[in-house]
């Protein structure tokens, strides 16, 4: 199985950044996501809490601000935070649902390091991975043979992403299976920390020219 460490090396912490009228710490509450008319708007520490309108609220007053001729780079981050939570909503509810009797279960079993698929209470597949402070590292992921004709490795993979997702930790994509999954699914990228995602594009790249060549 092929990996590429010397492409997921962790991102620095970034040095705390000043005070500014969009200060993510100001608030936690989704309510105060709305901003009052004549006020800077307010953004909540965690944007999952936050209305999927208010997120679109949100986005074109932030929007607004950097139509400017010099907006921030802090304004930039925030309005690419808003458009990736967004873009990962949109998946989330365009993808197909299941009958009841036949729907996969996941869950994460947190005592044996890894994200477990379930169909019909049997175990189909796993994805094994590593904690690393908010970053959760994919290292190998397995179907059982009885289920592969099933496709169902695509969603156990999207599963994976969802639920990182949710838990608003970073993905780093050792294994291929993963590395496929998100060259796919671009839309999944964002989890990816923004200097690991670069990388991750330039890699991307390279095996689909070493493939096109083969």
């Amino acid at each position: 199985m092929e990996q590429f460490p010397q492409v997921l090396d962790r991102e620095q912490a970034h040095p705390a950044e000043s005070m500014h009228p969009f200060d993510w710490s100001r608030t936690s509450s989704p309510t105060a996501a709305t901003p009052r008319t004549g006020e800077e708007p307010q953004f909540p520490a965690d944007l999952s809490e936050v209305s999927t309108r208010q997120l679109r609220t949100l986005c074109n007053r932030t929007y607004q601000l950097l139509d400017t001729d010099y907006p921030s780079m802090e304004t930039r981050d925030r309005y690419e935070a808003l458009v990736e939570e967004l873009e990962l909503r949109e998946s989330a509810a365009e993808a197909p649902a299941e009958p009841e009797s036949t729907r996969e279960k996941f869950r994460d079993n947190a005592l044996f390091s890894r994200f477990e698929l379930y169909r019909n209470g049997v175990m189909a597949g796993y994805v094994q991975y590593e904690m690393r402070g908010g970053d959760v590292l994919l290292l190998q992921a397995v179907i059982d043979s009885r289920f592969r004709r099933m496709g169902l490795e695509p969603v156990l993979m999207q599963a994976v992403l969802f639920n990182a997702h949710r838990r608003r930790l970073a993905i780093m994509p050792y294994c291929p299976e993963a590395q496929d999954f998100l060259m796919a699914h671009p839309q999944f990228l964002s989890l990816i920390p923004t200097k690991q995602r670069r990388r991750f594009k330039l890699l991307t790249a390279a095996r689909e020219a070493a493939q096109q060549e083969a």
